[in-house]
């Protein structure tokens, strides 16, 4: 029953369910406990009220804001929790488990971060374990249970990787013995990281090689300048010698002698 409760009235994210998964089972039962049995001169009275406020403000404080009304005035955190179970309480976690694994089996990676991608499917399936304990009692038969649980998780997180990552996931799948979810999260990660770095290290060679070339024929094409320049007023000083020689070689036009006189 607790935890239809949880995950209507404090929401379905995976962070809030898990606070109060552990909360109901660690700090609502002392709250519970001793409830209405205390004197305001017993010693532990002063504990419980604080411990009592405490669970009470979280209870409140992770409520859905339109919800926080109609809990708020109660003044113990049990009458709270019994208030919330009594009118949110629908008899299944049936439909509690079909739609977290319907969440689960649609999440995908989408371009995203693979520590985001992760962390979402480590959100949901410790609600799922909450809601379908291992059914198993023998000590051999639990951790079966466990390792196929664990396989089959890793398979679902494979699957949901971008297309870019198929050789990653190649490799997990040829690991011996098969890993745990963990275990295959951090070899994806390992890998991607590694190959971020290699290309990152790749463009930054090819940059540097182009800005290179480009400074290399800068260089070259300031020199094809300078060496013009030169050529042309080097041939143009020669020119005007060779006219003079020539000149002297044909004759002097008449128009040359009238240039001559003006200039003097």
């Amino acid at each position: 029953m607790e935890e239809d409760v949880l995950s209507t009235v404090f929401g379905e994210t995976g962070t809030a369910f898990n606070i109060w998964t552990s909360l109901e089972q660690q700090l609502l039962p002392i709250t519970i406990e001793n409830e209405g049995n205390l004197e305001k001169t017993d010693p532990s009275f002063r504990k419980w009220r604080i411990e009592n406020a405490m669970v009470k403000g979280w209870l409140i404080n992770s409520m859905d804001h339109s919800l926080v009304m109609n809990f708020i005035r109660y003044p113990t955190a049990k009458q709270v929790w019994d208030s919330a179970a009594t009118t949110y309480f629908d008899g299944t976690d049936t439909s509690q488990v079909y739609e977290l694994r319907r969440r689960v089996s649609q999440m995908k990676q989408v371009g995203g971060s693979i520590e985001k991608y992760y962390n979402n499917l480590q959100g949901l399936w410790p609600e799922i374990d909450f809601l379908r304990l291992n059914p198993m009692s023998c000590a051999i038969d639990i951790q079966n249970y466990h390792s196929l649980l664990q396989e089959e998780r890793v398979y679902t997180f494979l699957d949901g990787l971008d297309d870019r990552l198929d050789h990653v996931r190649s490799d997990v799948l040829c690991l011996k013995p098969f890993p745990s979810i963990e275990q295959a999260y951090a070899h994806i990660r390992r890998e991607d990281l590694r190959k971020s770095v290699m290309v990152s290290g790749a463009k930054a060679v090819a940059s540097g090689v182009v800005t290179a070339i480009k400074g290399v024929k800068s260089g070259h094409s300031q020199t094809l300048l300078k060496s013009g320049s030169s050529s042309r007023s080097k041939g143009h000083s020669d020119g005007n010698k060779c006219t003079q020689t020539c000149f002297k070689l044909h004759g002097y036009p008449d128009w040359w002698h009238e240039l001559q006189a003006r200039k003097k």
